[in-house]
């Protein structure tokens, strides 16, 4: 209704002007018309003044002119009628009656210039015009003017009339004609007003609601809707805009249901579903970018990269460590780490008791409670979470805030790391089941132990690196005489026993291979630790008993080792020299470890021998 008062003040305010406007001009017409009439008037007055004059002065009455000049002043109305004579009149036919002569300067300059003057007085209660003409003379006038006026010439001033005339009843007239303009206008204009509000009520209440209404939608909230009014193609505008207004309501409910998955974990609130939905779909864009490139890539660490960059450039976490836990094993690996402070190492191992993130597959944040994860031993802010990948992988993200705030900050993106992971699920899921599928094929079926074609890979690409290892060639003695003596199932059982020792013995970066038959390869990722562990598979191989058949065996090894210190030597250099080494062990009478740098022969022809 506002909207609807302010129309009617702006229609009212432009007729009221248009109507004082209209005003102002009737009033000044109405002057200059009546000041033009009276003139006109005062013209045709001077005129009948001179004619009769000079009828007077043709038929010697002059005496008798103060008569006719009364009766001019009668029947004009005039309220002063006065003629007055020029000096050469003067001088000619005397200074006439009392009231000829010069009445003011107005009648003198009249006569010196020959020029009619016009004075109106607008004195409020009694209004006059004064008209001041002059009489020239004229010889083609009618009679002759020059024929009387012997000492006048062309042109000369004889004399002039002035009248007056009372203004007050012609104002009257003027004031009460434009009342009644003006009352009649008032009346019109009051009867416009009324229709027009009559016919803009409906359309501007219309307006009103409309814009409520999208005042309503800019914030949120597509319930309203407008009271149908007016017209019938008001009416059926209004409508279709309550059905449009009604299906965005319908649409973006149906908008918002379906998005709160991607909006729901992020602990921000919208008040316009629109911006939910604009927020959700750029999340949705982003995730999708970001499946659609993780597809293409050729391993899950490449794919443990891009969560990292997402973290970090996206989401600007500025500290984080990531995390691979072996479900079977119970072990977990570090993938990335932005600094060296370790947090939890002791949960590398035993994670399942000692990660408290993944043993509840919770979220743990250090505001939750005073040292909430024991094995996180530091003052600092932390928060974890736990995502697992499948039954045999789960991913620990590690987040180290600089303070409490930051910590707020990172906890309200804790959805968004949720979705990037769960969109990565699927990939991981593969990549991993590949992995698998790939190791199956590079496994040997009886020891488990890498084969030699995983051998050749590693060698080729993985190795490389380290820039320094050991490698120890095995061999198990005399084991022909096993199968000989009780059968290959029984050989199978021995190398079955030594290979569950390798894993049991060597260290979590060590690798070991199944060279071929009965010979074994090791990798040994810290040199210095070679000789110990390799003779610990010695001691306990030794020492282990193999019930073949019935009958109590024990069996020894002999083994070579070889170490590469960043040299020129390529890997299956140091692989012939571990090899070179294991022979000198068994042919130097076999149960024993032999380094290759302790063999008394020349090396020189083997470092440029072919490789093996």
């Amino acid at each position: 209704m506002q909207g609807n008062k302010k129309i009617l003040a702006i229609i009212s305010g432009m007729m009221l002007l248009f109507l004082v406007t209209i005003i102002v001009i009737l009033v000044i017409n109405f002057r200059e018309s009546s000041q033009k009439k009276e003139f006109d008037k005062a013209k045709t007055i001077a005129s009948l003044v001179k004619d009769g004059l000079t009828a007077h002065m043709e038929s010697e009455t002059m005496n008798k002119r103060e008569l006719f000049l009364k009766n001019i002043k009668k029947s004009s109305k005039a309220k002063y009628v006065q003629v007055f004579r020029s000096d050469k009149v003067v001088k000619l036919f005397g200074k006439g009656f009392k009231n000829e002569t010069l009445r003011d300067t107005i009648d003198d300059n009249v006569i010196k210039s020959g020029k009619t003057k016009i004075l109106l007085n607008e004195d409020l209660a009694h209004p006059t015009l004064r008209v001041t003409i002059p009489y020239i003379a004229k010889s083609s006038s009618s009679p002759n003017c020059l024929r009387c006026h012997t000492n006048a010439k062309e042109g000369d001033v004889l004399g002039g009339i002035t009248m007056v005339f009372d203004m007050e009843s012609i104002r009257v007239s003027d004031t009460i004609s434009i009342l009644k303009i003006m009352g009649i206008s008032l009346l019109f204009i009051i009867i416009f007003i009324f229709i027009t509000n009559r016919l803009l009520t409906p359309h501007v209440s219309a307006l009103v609601y409309i814009k409520e209404s999208l005042k309503k939608a800019s914030q949120g909230d597509y319930s309203s809707r407008i009271k149908i009014n007016g017209d019938v193609e008001s009416a059926e505008a209004f409508k279709w805009l309550n059905t449009l207004f009604e299906k965005l309501e319908q649409t973006i409910n149906s908008i918002e249901k379906n998005i709160s998955l991607f909006v729901s974990d992020r602990k921000q609130e919208f008040g316009d579903p629109l911006e939910k939905a604009q927020y959700a779909i750029e999340n949705l864009a982003s995730i999708y970018r970001f499946k659609r490139t993780i597809e293409q890539d050729i391993s899950k660490e490449v794919i443990y990269d891009r969560l990292v960059q997402i973290f970090k450039n996206e989401l600007k976490i500025a500290d984080i460590s990531l995390y691979e836990v072996d479900i079977k094993k119970d072990t977990r690996v570090l993938i990335h780490d932005d600094t060296p402070e370790k947090l939890c190492e002791i949960a590398d191992t035993q994670t399942s008791i000692r990660c408290r993130a993944y043993r509840t597959n919770s979220i743990i944040a250090s505001d939750d409670f005073e040292n909430i994860c024991q094995s996180c031993k530091t003052n600092k802010e932390y928060l974890c979470i736990n995502y697992q990948i499948d039954d045999n992988i789960s991913l620990v993200l590690n987040i180290k805030p600089k303070d409490k705030d930051e910590l707020f900050e990172n906890k309200k993106i804790i959805g968004y790391i949720r979705n990037y992971l769960e969109s990565a699920r699927p990939v991981l899921q593969n990549k991993i089941l590949t992995e698998i599928l790939q190791r199956s094929n590079m496994i040997d079926g009886l020891t488990q132990l890498y084969n030699r074609k995983y051998l050749d890979i590693f060698m080729d690409t993985k190795i490389k690196n380290y820039k320094e290892y050991s490698l120890a060639m095995i061999d198990i003695d005399y084991f022909k005489k096993v199968n000989d003596t009780f059968g290959h199932d029984a050989g199978d059982i021995v190398l079955k026993g030594l290979s569950d020792i390798f894993k049991n013995s060597i260290a979590k970066d060590d690798i070991a291979f199944r060279f071929g038959g009965e010979e074994f390869l090791i990798f040994l990722a810290d040199p210095e630790d070679a000789l110990k562990t390799i003779q610990k598979i010695k001691d306990n191989f030794e020492d282990k008993t193999f019930n073949l058949n019935g009958n109590n065996l024990n069996k020894t090894l002999s083994a070579g080792i070889a170490y590469y210190n960043n040299d020129s030597l390529s890997p299956w250099q140091i692989i012939k020299f571990a090899d070179v080494a294991m022979y000198e062990a068994k042919n130097s009478g076999r149960n024993k470890i032999v380094l290759y740098k302790d063999i008394e022969k020349d090396k020189t022809n083997l470092k440029n021998g072919d490789e093996y």
